[in-house]
């Protein structure tokens, strides 16, 4: 029995210490990938600075059209890099959200400008609706707000062929010291099978991979959004 005993507690120890390795190896990692992507990501910048300088000179049509898609993949890679920064700052528990004031109106009308511009090139109608009771004025972190909505409606207008896309916001509040936000987009697109719903919000997955080759992406945008909107009281 003693034997017994021994051979348990000998095992429990080891699962203990196989737990902290696993969670010391899987830090280390997130540390890393959030260093190296700022690294990756200051030097991305000076690419796309030094494009978009060469761009304003005078060219052959052959020369803006090469560095047009040298523009293109540079900002294609800033998206992926920025995306693995934010994941990694997640997974390490690095990310710090604002809380500052700000005008909820103002921030959708700026969030939609490149957003509509996009959607035009589809010939997509893009529209939002701010319900009455919603405050104006909030505090919270505005940026990652913006960073979530730039998502979604991104995904909308990429899975989107035609018809419209609509963002509303409604006020769940049930006291006035706190706003409780109800933030929707809907669309008119392919939509997603009802048993594939929740592996979309998985990292690095998304519901058909032939949509990832056709459409690219790191699989890693919903994923951020989901952590993002549970780090600011929510769900998604």
């Amino acid at each position: 029995m003693a034997t017994d005993v021994t051979e348990r507690t000998l095992t429990e120890a080891e699962l203990r210490a196989a737990k902290k390795s696993a969670e010391a190896a899987s830090e280390s990692k997130s540390t890393f990938l959030a260093t190296m992507s700022h690294e990756i990501r200051t030097p991305m910048n000076g690419i796309l600075g030094m494009t978009e300088l060469v761009l304003d000179t005078d060219l052959t049509t052959e020369q803006r059209e090469h560095l047009g898609l040298v523009r293109q993949s540079a900002e294609s890679l800033l998206s992926i890099i920025n995306d693995i920064l934010d994941f990694s700052k997640i997974e390490a528990g690095k990310l710090d959200l604002e809380s500052i004031p700000f005008d909820l109106p103002e921030v959708l009308s700026e969030t939609m400008k490149p957003l509509s511009f996009r959607s035009q090139q589809k010939g997509l109608a893009l529209n939002y609706e701010i319900q009455p009771n919603v405050p104006k004025a909030l505090l919270g972190d505005s940026g990652r707000i913006r960073q979530v909505l730039i998502n979604l409606v991104g995904n909308s207008i990429k899975f989107t062929e035609a018809g419209k896309i609509l963002i509303t916001v409604e006020d769940q509040s049930s006291d006035r010291a706190t706003a409780r936000l109800h933030i929707a987009v809907k669309d008119t697109g392919v939509g997603i099978p009802e048993e594939e719903q929740g592996k979309i919000f998985e990292a690095f997955s998304q519901a058909d991979g032939s949509m990832a080759r056709k459409y690219g992406g790191t699989g890693l945008g919903l994923t951020i959004c989901v952590r993002l909107v549970e780090l600011m009281g929510g769900h998604i």
